[in-house]
Order: C-alpha cells, then sequence, then structure tokens
C-alpha cells in the first residue's frame, strides 16, 4: 500500500493507492510420453506443456518447443499457446526428442521411443500410460501439484500390473518448506510459526482424504521429515505464552499424522509405517526440550487433542512425577515415578514431557495373534539417564476389553528416530484384574500392555507350563551340550579303536548339535542389531539342518549296514557332503530368495513366515525317510535266525532298546513338535521339550554309557591304567625288600668280623639283587 499525500497552507490532502506484487515461478515442464514401445512406421504424438501455467513466468516472445537431441525443432508441431504444444510424427528408428524453452536448451525434458519387432508383447496404451515392451518399466508424470515419476511394470505375459509406483512423487509446496528449513540449524519461533502454519493447513486439506494412497503416504512421509526438521532446530521461544501457541500447532499437526496414517494401509507396508510413526515419537520428544527452555518452575504446556494428551512441565526437584494430573482415578490409565528415580540429577529443576496416546502401537507388534490392551504412556525427563534410575516407574493401565487373559507388561526399544518393536525387558507386571493392568519398569520410553493368548485357555495352568517348559528347555540344553562334548571327547580320545563310519557321523552330529544349542540358547534373543539378529537366525537354519541331515546320513549307513547294498564300504566322504553341503545350499537359496527378509525379528532371531518352510520341508522330509529306515531295520532285526529263537519277552525288550538308540540320532523325536500345534495338545509340548532339548544327553548315554564297544576300550584301557599303577607299586616294594637284605647283609658281616667268629659260607645273607632288578614285570610285556 503507497500513501500519498499533498499539503496546502491551511489544506490538508491524504489519498491511498493499493497494488499487488506477484512472483512469478520457474516453468515446469512436462513431456508425455516418456518412454514408449512401438513398431516401425507407426505414427505418435508428443505432447510438451508448462504444469504450473498460472504461476510460470515466460519471456515475451519465448515458448516451449520440441526438438531433435541436437536442438533443432522438430518440424510440423502446433500449439495451443506458448505453454503448450503438440508434434505427430511416424517413428521408424529409435529415437529421442527434447522439450524445452526456445531451442529446447533451458529446463528441458526427454522422451524416447523405441522400434520393437512386430509380433513381441506389447502392454497396450492405457490412460496416461504409454505403449511398453514386455519386461520394462513405464514412467509418467505425478499429478498436479507434483514433482517426480510414477512407475508401472509391463508384466511378461503383456499385461499391466496393477500395483503403481509412486514413492517418487513429491509435494511441490512441501518441497518448498523442506528447502527452507534446510538452510539453517537455528530458527526463530517467527520462522516456525510459518513453517507449521503452512504444514497445517496441508496436513489438514480436506482433499487428502479424498487422494490416491501413494501420493498420500509420499504427503504424510514429507510432512513427518518436515516436523522432524522443525523439533531438531533450536528453537527460542520468547515466553510461556508463545511456547504454548506454537506447541499447540505442532502437535495438532502430529494428532493429524497419526490419524491419518492410520488409514494408509494399501500405500505402505507395516515397516514404513513403523518408521513413520517412530520417527513422529522422536520428533515430540526433540520439540519438547525446546519448549521445557521457555518454562519457568511450576509452568506447563499442556495439549489435548482426540486421540493423544501431551503435558510438558517444570518441577521442583523433589517432586513425584504424576500424570496425568487432572484424572487420578483408580480405574484411569497413569503413571507415577517417585522423587527418588530423579537423584541423579544435578539439576534443581525437572523438565519432562509425558504424553498419552489412545491409537497407536498396533505397528509395532511383530507376534501373530496378540494385541494392544490399552493407550500408550510415554515420560521422558531431560538429562536423566533413563536406563539407569534409581527407583521404578509405577503405570496402571485401564483396559480397552476387559478380559482374564494375563498381560505383558512392553515398551518400545528404541534407537535414535528407529523404534524396533515392544519388548518387556525390565517391566514387569505387579497385578491384573479383568479391567486393569498393573506395571513396573525400571526405565523410561513409551509403555503399553499387550495380550497374546486366547480367551478358552486355562490361563494359570499355560503360565504354569510356559514356565516349566521354559525351564526344561534351558536345563535340557545344557546338558545335551555337556552329553556332545563328552562325547566328542571320549570318541576323538579312543579313535583308535573306535573309528568308523558311525563313529565319524556321531561326532559330526554332537558338533553340529553343540553349535546348534549354543546359539539357540545365548544369541537367540539377541534382536537389537538387525543384521547381525539375521546373521544368527541363519546359522541357526544352517546348523539345525546340519543336524537334521547328519541324522539322514545316519540312517542311510543304517540301511547300508543291515542290507549289505554296498558290502558296508562305501566312503564316508558322500555322507559328509550331504551332511554339510546340503544345508549350505538350502540355506543358500532361501537367503538368495527372500533376501532375508525372513531371517529374524523383533522377538526372536529365527525363521518367519514362509521362510520357516525351508527348515520345516527339509526336516519332515528326513524325518520320513529315517522313519521307513527304522521300520526296515526292525524288521530285519525280528526276521533273523537270532531273533526268531528268542521269547516274546525278549524280542520286546531287544526292539526298545534298539528303538531307543535309534531315535536320538535319528530324529525322530521331531515328531512330536508337529503333534505339539495347539494347546490341546500340551502332552505333546512336554515330551518335545525333553526328548529335543536331551537330544546330546541321549547320544552320550546310548552311543557312550550303554555302548557295548565304546564301553570294552574305555574298560580295558582303565585296566591298563590299573595294571601300570599295580606294577610299578609292586617294582618300588621289591626295591625296597632288597635295598633291606642288603643292609642286613652288610651288618651281618661287619658283626661276623668284630667278633671274630667263623661260619659256614651258608650262614651268610648275600641278597639277590641282581635277580630282582633285572626281572622285567608282565604287565609291560607286548
Amino acid at each position: 500500500m503507497c500513501i500519498v499525500r499533498e499539503e496546502i497552507p491551511g489544506i490538508h490532502f491524504t489519498g491511498e493507492a493499493k497494488t499487488e506484487i506477484r512472483i512469478k515461478q520457474k516453468p515446469t515442464i512436462v513431456i508425455k510420453p516418456i518412454r514408449s514401445s512401438v513398431t516401425k512406421g507407426v505414427s505418435v504424438n508428443i505432447n510438451c506443456y508448462v504444469s504450473n501455467k498460472g504461476e510460470a513466468y515466460l519471456r515475451n516472445n519465448t515458448a516451449i518447443n520440441i526438438c531433435f537431441a541436437n536442438n533443432t525443432n522438430v518440424p510440423g508441431c502446433s500449439g495451443i499457446d506458448s505453454y503448450n504444444v503438440t508434434c505427430t510424427l511416424t517413428v521408424v528408428t529409435n529415437i529421442s526428442f527434447i522439450c524445452g524453452i526456445g531451442n529446447c536448451t533451458l529446463s528441458n525434458q526427454m522422451s524416447t521411443f523405441t522400434v520393437v519387432n512386430k509380433g513381441s508383447k506389447l502392454c497396450s496404451s492405457e490412460a496416461d500410460w504409454p505403449p511398453t515392451l514386455e519386461g520394462n518399466e513405464a514412467n509418467i508424470p505425478c499429478p498436479d501439484g507434483y514433482s517426480g515419476l510414477e512407475a508401472r511394470k509391463c508384466r511378461t505375459d503383456g499385461s499391466w500390473a496393477t500395483e503403481i509406483n509412486r514413492d517418487g512423487c513429491k509435494q511441490k509446496e512441501l518441497e518448498q518448506l523442506e528447502n527452507i528449513l534446510k538452510t539453517t540449524t537455528e530458527i526463530s519461533a517467527t520462522v516456525v510459526d510459518s513453517s507449521l502454519s503452512s504444514l497445517s493447513n496441508i496436513v489438514n486439506n480436506s482433499n487428502m482424504a479424498s487422494k490416491n494412497a501413494g501420493v498420500l503416504h509420499n504427503d504424510i512421509v514429507q510432512s513427518v521429515a518436515i516436523i522432524s526438521q522443525i523439533a531438531s532446530k533450536n528453537v527460542t521461544f520468547s515466553d510461556h505464552e508463545t511456547a504454548n501457541k506454537t506447541t499447540q500447532v505442532f502437535m495438532g499437526i502430529v494428532s493429524t499424522l497419526l490419524e491419518t496414517g492410520k488409514t494408509d494401509v494399501k500405500a505402505a507396508s507395516k515397516s514404513k509405517e513403523k518408521e513413520v510413526t517412530s520417527k513422529i515419537l522422536a520428533s515430540i520428544d526433540n520439540f519438547a526440550k525446546s519448549v521445557t527452555g521457555a518454562l519457568q518452575v511450576n509452568q506447563s504446556v499442556i495439549v489435548r487433542k482426540p486421540n493423544m494428551l501431551v503435558s510438558i512441565e517444570k518441577v521442583p526437584k523433589g517432586t513425584d512425577i504424576n500424570f496425568p494430573k487432572e484424572d487420578n482415578s483408580d480405574s484411569a490409565t497413569r503413571f507415577k515415578l517417585p522423587q527418588k528415580a530423579l537423584e541423579s540429577l544435578s539439576e534443581k529443576t525437572v523438565s519432562f514431557t509425558a504424553v498419552k496416546y489412545d491409537n497407536l502401537g498396533a505397528e509395532f507388534i511383530s507376534k501373530n495373534n496378540t494385541s494392544i490392551d490399552s493407550s500408550v504412556l510415554s515420560l521422558t525427563v531431560d538429562n536423566l539417564n533413563s536406563n539407569n534410575l534409581q527407583g521404578n516407574i509405577s503405570l496402571t493401565f485401564h483396559r480397552k476389553n476387559e478380559s482374564r487373559r494375563p498381560p505383558e507388561c512392553v515398551f518400545l526399544s528404541r534407537s535414535q528416530d528407529r523404534i524396533s518393536a515392544w519388548n518387556t525387558s525390565g517391566c514387569s507386571v505387579e497385578n491384573f484384574t479383568n479391567s486393569q493392568v498393573i506395571c513396573s519398569c525400571n526405565h523410561l520410553t513409551n509403555f503399553a500392555i499387550l495380550l497374546s493368548l486366547p480367551d478358552e485357555v486355562d490361563i494359570k495352568a499355560l503360565t504354569g507350563h510356559f514356565k516349566a517348559l521354559t525351564l526344561i528347555t534351558f536345563i535340557g540344553c545344557g546338558l545335551s551340550i555337556l552329553g556332545a562334548l563328552i562325547t566328542i571327547f571320549i570318541y576323538l580320545y579312543f579313535w583308535r579303536y573306535l573309528k568308523s563310519r558311525r563313529s565319524v557321523l556321531v561326532v559330526n552330529l554332537c558338533f553340529a548339535l553343540f553349535i546348534a544349542y549354543m546359539l539357540f540358547l545365548t544369541a537367540v534373543e539377541q534382536t537389537n542389531d538387525k543384521v547381525g539378529c539375521a546373521v544368527i537366525a541363519a546359522l541357526l537354519h544352517y546348523f539345525f539342518l546340519a543336524m537334521f541331515c547328519i541324522m539322514l546320513a545316519l540312517g542311510i549307513d543304517l540301511a547300508v549296514a543291515v542290507l549289505d547294498v554296498f558290502n558296508s564300504r562305501s566312503s564316508s566322504a558322500f555322507l559328509l557332503l550331504l551332511s554339510w553341503g546340503l544345508p549350505a545350499a538350502i540355506v543358500g537359496i532361501t537367503l538368495g530368495t527372500t533376501k532375508t527378509s525372513g531371517y529374524g525379528d523383533e522377538s526372536y532371531c529365527w525363521l518367519r513366515n514362509n521362510t520357516l518352510f525351508g527348515f520345516i520341508g527339509p526336516a519332515l522330509g528326513i524325518i520320513l525317510a529315517n522313519l521307513i529306515v527304522i521300520i526296515i531295520v526292525m524288521r530285519t532285526i525280528y526276521s533273523s535266525a537270532f531273533m526268531m529263537k528268542k521269547s516274546i519277552k525278549e524280542k520286546a525288550k531287544s526292539g526298545l532298546r534298539s528303538i531307543c538308540s535309534l531315535l536320538p540320532i535319528l530324529g525322530l523325536t521331531w515328531v512330536f513338535g508337529v503333534l505339539s500345534i495347539g494347546e490341546a495338545t500340551i502332552i505333546f509340548q512336554y515330551l518335545f521339550a525333553i526328548c529335543n532339548s536331551l537330544q546330546g544327553l541321549f547320544i552320550f548315554l546310548f552311543h557312550v554309557v550303554l555302548n557295548t564297544q565304546v564301553r570294552q576300550v574305555v574298560s580295558r584301557k582303565i585296566k591298563e591304567y590299573e595294571s601300570k599303577t599295580l606294577s610299578t607299586t609292586s617294582m618300588s616294594r621289591r626295591k625296597l625288600v632288597s635295598s633291606k637284605e642288603m643292609l642286613k647283609s652288610s651288618q651281618s658281616f661287619e658283626e661276623f668280623e668284630k667278633n671274630g667268629s667263623r661260619t659256614e659260607s651258608t650262614s651268610f645273607i648275600i641278597p639277590r639283587v641282581n635277580a630282582s632288578v633285572s626281572r622285567r614285570p608282565t604287565v609291560f610285556s607286548s
């Protein structure tokens, strides 16, 4: 606005004139098609236009044109105006065109035509999608208001894929905001207000709900990136009122994004939603730190939104932190952090951010048949090491659905911006009823309760069974590891006497079992490092498969021995190659096809989803093969002349012993795992846990303790040792007796000379020293 004034003595005039200044934008040029496949001699249309015509600026006598690759204009083109031009051409060879301003050197875009043979499979033109050769990807510009390209695959059968990839589409208004915020690390509250106001208008735009799901997801990702940028800046608020006003807008945007993200199911996978939500939660904590800097003691900023309640406060040290303050009834979801937990703080005041989310957490669930049964509570205390509290935080959750099912108290394990999943470490259930759960945790973050058991199950019984099965597994695996180590030691120590093809396989089985069980006990829950967890899962997959393949090799060896197909002289090289090579091939193929996506999750470093069939399939095949081997062996044994002469009782006893000795090395006890699916078969779960966790111990018992050959070798060595000890003792005694006789003889001779007495030579005591020393004990004879 301009004010014009003219003054005449005694007379005063005032006039006003207004003018509007519009800032034109750089033209955004779009060319269609970007790529197209055509047969030779086909006539094609090329269209080039300015998508932001209303805001774009072109100099006088300037227009957009379509040119050849050498920047010469294509003849015969017609334009609606300076902002839109179309050319019609006949394509006879592969060719590219450029669209740009003037001679196409400014703001240019390219269109490429590829000539294909007649009969080639093409995806036909569909809406804006151009004809495309099978197996290729087509691109078209993103919708108006967005930069970038959409992509769509032409299948090998010449049909279009239904899914359209819009990950490259970015909203221009949001891009402008991102560019403004990238230029500085410290921004004023005014710039923050302006940016948040623009962002709020965009995310609350009513048209967002009707947008394509893929584009909507990109809007959410861009918006989250912007609030993350704002939250990471060192924002300085002048006073409490300014901080409160800006926080209301910021949390309003967060609330909208959280709700909008829940409806965006088709656009992004669960992992993308998880990543977006994780960044939002981290942004809230970071932004709140700037807000607390503007607060005085006992001041707070409270934000109430339909799906969240936020409290940012500064209180004197020595005060318990209770949230929320306005509703501390017995039925409310709330928490209390005692003042003793804050003793490590050096400041005289405590600044904290507490949040209650009413509709959050489902995206972080990694287990099937599990649900969030409460609101999510969050607490962050500035400058406090939340992993080493002096006292536990007490949390009370109101259950969304009344239930007798036992809950789990969980928290979101987080590394910087990335939150992995719900975790129970450091949290425990203090008490629970049908409507309420009380938890206690020794650290701070985001908390909730999970349910994972069906209603009809007896809660106390299943909880007891779970604890018992866990105890059995740990004790059994420990005994198996010990049994496997002792078996390996004995077989290697007495290898000269026990060497055989079957002994080689038994030692290999014990080695694979030792590694597999050690990894299972020590590393299966190391889920913090995603890459490390995938490596652990792959190693477990390999060594457990190796166990099964060695069991298969033992089954083959046993069948050969019984049927005498190769006269028991076949090399063990083939069996070892089968034992260790086949698992490597299976794991390699599984890793290649899944790209490690099925190796490890947020709960365990083991196979999940369809990847599990890479273990179950081979394992069941081997179990079936070894079951056939057992049947063949038992049939051969019972049809032998030796067994025919025995009584029924002796046959049963011999057969039972044979089966018991074969089961651990042939892996048939894993059948109980198949039968243990479902709570109604709890007996099979116990049998599975006992038999398989103790597999190494059973191998030690049946193939060391109860193995006749091993017992004979060990017994012979023990007798040799005892004989050596006995011989050494006997020789020592003989030496001692000889020494005494020599001393006695010497004394007698001296006495004789002293007394001058003479006797017959036979009265002398002459020790047979040489004879006693030169005699070799029989124990050392070869």
